[in-house]
């Protein structure tokens, strides 16, 4: 018997990227907001950024997993410790001195609630506006950013950040901005390599990664958001089929091969039947 499969999103969420998604869908995912009624006979949840409870325990994207990446500060941390971010700093004594700064809280989205710091004064203010779970990190004068959309481990598809101004420190849809496909062999492996690793820190299935390169073409990444915003047909199109993938093969990793391939090693086999495979996988 067909798995029933959903994907769960909360009010205001995810309303036009979950129905396309379902609607470019093989294996009749549709779409429950977590305040309505769920269908009965469900096999399989996809959350979409909602941690509600759900009546299945076949579920893509844990409540605990949402958690882990919605704690801004405590993943960024996680991070550092594997030099995939900027340094990150959580308390003020460890925040160097003569270095402008980027302050953030604990939780925060779409640009909003950025603070850039020049000396002590102004970061005490913005450690105030933050409050607790508040992050630092240095300014990096990034060249190109990017979201690295990412299922299982693998990546789906790339999309460059153009800012509405270059001169923002958050290049943000929400301020302006727009989001622009790159095509496969014009991905950035780099940051692509950074955004897998970062992921698989995670207890994501999946996500979109943020993620920065500065002058000297070194990446990193700034946040995963577990609820990406799937604004153009091509990107609804290559979720549709990994979510697809999951509903047939089920959610695990797709570990990337150590092997060289460029783009090939790590992009989602739902998405190119040439991807390059660890021995043994499907």
């Amino acid at each position: 018997m067909a798995k029933r499969a959903v994907i769960l999103r909360r009010r205001k969420l995810g309303l036009t990227s979950c129905r396309e998604v379902c609607n470019l869908s093989t294996k009749g995912i549709v779409t429950v907001r977590n305040d309505k009624p769920m269908p009965d006979g469900v096999d399989l949840v996809f959350r979409w950024g909602t941690t509600s409870n759900v009546p299945c325990r076949n579920v893509v994207n844990t409540a605990k997993a949402i958690h882990q990446v919605n704690d801004k500060s405590g993943f960024r941390k996680l991070m550092d410790e594997h030099n995939l971010c900027p340094p990150t700093y959580l308390r003020k004594e460890d925040c160097p001195d003569g270095v402008r700064l980027v302050v953030r809280p604990r939780v925060h989205s779409r640009g909003r609630h950025l603070y850039t710091t020049e000396n002590e004064v102004q970061l005490y203010h913005a450690i105030d506006k933050c409050g607790y779970g508040w992050y630092a990190s240095p300014l990096i004068d990034k060249v190109a950013e990017y979201r690295v959309f990412v299922v299982q481990g693998r990546a789906v598809a790339v999309a460059q950040k153009t800012p509405g101004n270059p001169e923002d420190v958050a290049w943000n849809v929400a301020k302006g901005g727009r989001f622009d496909n790159v095509n496969w062999d014009a991905w950035p492996l780099k940051a692509v390599k950074v955004s897998v690793e970062a992921f698989n820190l995670s207890e994501l299935d999946f996500g979109g990664v943020d993620v920065m390169v500065d002058g000297d073409g070194e990446a990193y990444v700034i946040e995963i958001n577990s609820a990406p915003s799937l604004t153009s047909p091509y990107r609804q199109a290559c979720f549709a089929k990994a979510f697809d993938w999951i509903v047939e093969n089920g959610k695990e990793r797709i570990p990337v091969v150590k092997e060289r391939g460029g783009y090939l090693k790590f992009i989602h086999p739902a998405v190119c039947n040439r991807a390059k495979l660890v021995k043994g996988e499907a």
